[in-house]
């Protein structure tokens, strides 16, 4: 396997505890894409494990996962970052995703894990389609919600999002302050059917809409 990594720390202990096991045999060790290209050993891997923020000046994980897809097309590529966004994981070209793995960063995480997961992007299996998939039911349910608010609800939660208060929106708008905090009451209840009621509702709410309109 390979291991690109530009933290070097980590890439150290990483490094070192992936080639203490037996199954794994590291052929190489890298801080940058610019490390790793020319080298031979490219075509003789059977997996990659690449950090995603590499280098803002350079190639992110998954650009350099496709370069070296390209290079080597039975190449499993695991890409791990702190992020598992829907942006992040439709950036790999469809044809493309057989073989692919996201793992998130987590210190509670054993290196054996990093392997199960290697071994399966090895065998094309991978967890890609499935996050897709996972995104495209997630963006279905979002847009539901968004439009189950009122036009005028939406309005108001955007304005709410920029913490404007219920009497600046009802001045912005031109309607009675009352009026926006009932539909403040009602686009929560919508964002949030399930909330515990000793949670900071606004809070919830703000933090909801927000995710909604990303992933829409």
């Amino acid at each position: 396997m390979l291991y690109v990594e530009n933290d070097s720390a980590l890439r150290r202990l990483l490094g070192s505890m992936l080639a203490d096991l037996p199954n794994v045999d590291l052929i190489g060790n890298f801080g940058s894409a610019e490390e790793l290209f020319g080298n031979a050993e490219i075509r003789k891997a059977d997996a990659a494990l690449i950090d995603f923020a590499l280098d803002e000046n350079g190639l992110n994980g998954i650009e350099l996962g496709i370069a070296l897809r390209i290079m080597n097309e039975n190449l499993g590529v695991v890409i791990y970052s702190q992020y598992r966004s829907k942006s992040l994981i439709e950036r790999v070209p469809e044809a493309m995703r057989s073989g692919w793995s996201l793992i998130e960063k987590n210190s509670d995480m054993a290196v054996e894990d990093y392997v199960d997961v290697l071994l399966d992007s090895c065998s094309a299996k991978g967890n890609w389609s499935d996050l897709i998939d996972q995104n495209v039911a997630l963006r279905d349910q979002h847009t539901n919600i968004y439009f189950s608010l009122s036009p005028r609800q939406r309005t108001v939660m955007d304005l709410a999002v920029q913490s404007w208060s219920a009497q600046d929106i009802a001045a912005e708008l031109g309607i009675s302050y009352d009026y926006v905090r009932k539909e403040l009451s009602r686009a929560y209840a919508i964002l949030l059917p399930n909330i515990n009621a000793s949670s900071d509702l606004k809070t919830a709410a703000v933090l909801k809409y927000l995710e909604i309109k990303k992933l829409r």
